[in-house]
């Protein structure tokens, strides 16, 4: 592809991150290449309440997120215009009518269906400022041989510090303090045996994946005194000693070791549900287990049990297996867990890094045919 060829970007954004933010980084990067870019912006209107209560039932098939489950469940036979994609905003086919004459689209998590693709005939590159690309129909990117380019360490540290302020706020009852004096009420239980805090300092983290998310916590925790220990199979070995101070451990020596239990393996096909019964009676009674993850990853009917019968001590939990979680989840009503609405990465600065990876991976492909952070590389063979 020739830099010097006249180029159309749309920026699809939200409430959260604006496509004219996305389309401006791009525009300004490409041009510090020499190449020309027209911007233009669309921002869909999600979240579509700044908050929603608990569904007092669960919707099966809702695949979209950021509104009532009952107003995704009402549309949910026109979005199966395209059921291969999931977390995705709005209607499946929302951009269908906007992408003609676009040769790049620059997403958060605008759905693009196949329809939309179908719609967007000269459409050359694809970026979207996720990880995992799950609202992009990418069977139908790969059959044209559309690049699409992601962000994979773009809210690492936001998730890390996440982590860490949630954690700590959990095992010295910071939450019930603030809510206490909210409500007038001047607490003495931080000072009551049974129920004060603990410090995290001297105790040992065992820390379940090494990734980005789990390699920004490392240096927080140990920071603040913490013996770290790591079990990652696709983990460099000599990353984690240099992180930790020693070599990675099992799995069952982390369950079995730990006070605090931190999860930020990556989901894959060999690791669902793999946080099981069998592992959290491997845990001790007082362990903390943090999941910022994703909730596929542990069985949450163990993790309820291990809850309500003493397996463990507690939780911090900030992914769940449907956002928002009916009414009827037990874990939402137990008063030894911390949760929190799948907020860990989302900060002001998790979106203008986004916006800045993507823009840079764009402009380095347009420029020299760079595959980095390309989630199909295969597409770009014989280029």
């Amino acid at each position: 592809m020739s830099a010097s060829e006249p180029l159309t970007c749309l920026g699809v954004g939200n409430r959260y991150l604006s496509g004219s933010l996305m389309a401006d980084r791009l525009a300004d990067h490409a041009a510090r290449r020499g190449i020309d870019i027209s911007c233009r912006s669309l921002d869909l209107p999600y979240p579509a309440e700044p908050a929603v209560p608990f569904p007092e039932t669960l919707f099966d098939g809702v695949r979209a997120y950021w509104e009532a489950p009952s107003e995704i469940a009402a549309r949910a036979q026109a979005d199966e215009a395209d059921p291969a994609l999931r977390e995705y905003v709005g209607p499946v086919d929302a951009l269908a009518d906007h992408l003609a004459g676009v040769d790049i689209v620059l997403l958060h998590n605008a759905p693009l269906s196949r329809n939309a693709l179908a719609a967007a005939s000269g459409l050359r590159v694809v970026g979207t400022v996720r990880t995992t690309p799950n609202n992009i129909n990418i069977e139908d990117l790969n059959r044209r041989r559309i690049p699409l380019f992601t962000t994979p360490s773009r809210n690492a540290q936001s998730v890390a510090e996440h982590i860490v302020g949630a954690l700590i706020a959990h095992v010295r009852g910071i939450v019930d303090g603030a809510s206490s004096m909210a409500e007038g009420i001047w607490s003495f239980k931080p000072w009551i045996s049974g129920s004060a805090g603990i410090q995290l300092s001297g105790r040992t983290c065992g820390l379940i994946g090494f990734g980005k998310v789990g390699s920004a916590f490392a240096v927080m925790a140990r920071a603040i005194g913490m013996e770290l220990i790591v079990s990652d199979p696709y983990a460099d070995p000599g990353e984690v000693r240099d992180a930790t101070g020693s070599d990675p451990f099992s799995l069952e020596t982390i369950l079995e070791r730990s006070d605090v239990i931190v999860l930020t393996a990556r989901l894959n096909q060999e690791n669902t549900r793999f946080i099981d019964e069998a592992a959290f009676r491997r845990m001790k009674p007082s362990a903390v287990f943090v999941n910022t993850a994703r909730s596929a990853l542990v069985d949450q009917s163990a993790l309820h049990r291990a809850l309500t019968e003493g397996w463990i001590g507690g939780a911090v939990l900030d992914v769940y297996d449907n956002e928002p979680p009916s009414v009827l989840d037990g874990l939402t009503r137990l008063p030894n867990t911390l949760l929190t609405p799948h907020q860990a990465g989302a900060t002001r600065d998790t979106a203008e890094h986004g916006a800045d990876i993507l823009a840079v991976s764009v402009t380095e492909y347009l420029a020299t045919g760079s595959s980095h952070n390309c989630f199909n590389p295969s597409v770009l063979a014989d280029r």
